[in-house]
């Protein structure tokens, strides 16, 4: 595929599929195998995306990705971008706290010679999401919650 190709799906997988949310893309987009070795849900292909979309727009219905950084190879699109929401649904054991969140996260989406995403690598920082939610104390101050930590 052309690198402006595969940049435009990075781009609409971000900031359309998953910010609209635009569930005709992920079928016309995702591969009928995709199914990430780190995801644990009984589905495949668009429908696992479709489900990871209903689920985290549950928590947070608001959700808006914008790319700022995108770098396309021929079967591969490496993307940086970043995320505001607001905490509305429960999760995690947690009752909504009705605040605001905003992070980065980078991904990597495999697509293959048909134009279909068949694999994603995502990393985005969980805990500062909690900790944006007055969930979880600042990781400089999670010592103080540690039991029998010691200061030196």
């Amino acid at each position: 595929m052309k690198i402006e190709e595969t940049e435009q799906i990075g781009k609409i997988w971000f900031e359309d599929m998953w910010s609209k949310p635009d569930f005709e893309i992920a079928d016309r987009i995702i591969d009928p195998n995709y199914k990430p070795d780190w995801i644990h849900i009984d589905a495949i292909g668009s429908a696992l995306v479709k489900h990871e979309i209903d689920h985290f727009r549950s928590i947070f219905p608001d959700l808006e990705q914008k790319v700022i950084e995108i770098k396309g190879e021929e079967n591969k699109v490496w993307v940086r971008y970043k995320a505001h929401a607001t905490h509305l649904g429960d999760a995690w054991g947690f009752k909504p706290t009705n605040k605001e969140v905003d992070f980065e996260a980078a991904a990597i989406l495999y697509i293959n010679e048909k134009g279909k995403v068949y694999d994603m690598w995502e990393a985005y920082c969980f805990y500062d999401i909690l900790t944006s939610m007055g969930l979880v104390p600042p990781f400089w101050e999670l010592h103080k919650f540690i039991l029998n930590y010691k200061s030196k």
